[in-house]
C-alpha cells in the first residue's frame, strides 16, 4: 500500500495538473491526500477524470483563494 499527501499550493495552473496526473501513474498510490487545493471539489474531479477513471475522490472545498483538501483512493 502505497499513501501520499502533497500539500499543492494550488491546483488552478495546468503544469501542476499534469504532474498530478502523471504521479497518480507513475506511483499508482493507493491513498493520495491533496491539501491546499485552492479549487472545488468538482473542478477537481475534471482534473482527476481527464487522465484516469480509476481514481474516486472525495474532498472539502476551498474558501475562496484558500484551503481545499482532496483525497483520492484506488478502489
Amino acid at each position: 500500500m502505497i499513501i501520499t499527501s502533497w500539500n499543492i499550493r494550488g491546483l488552478k495552473s495546468r503544469g501542476k495538473q499534469r504532474y498530478l496526473n502523471d504521479r497518480l501513474k507513475k506511483d499508482k498510490p493507493s491513498i493520495m491526500i491533496v491539501q491546499e487545493t485552492k479549487i472545488s471539489t468538482e473542478k477537481m474531479r475534471d482534473i482527476l477524470n481527464r487522465n484516469t477513471n480509476r481514481y474516486e475522490m472525495m474532498g472539502q472545498d476551498a474558501i475562496g483563494s484558500a484551503g481545499g483538501l482532496v483525497i483520492i483512493w484506488n478502489p
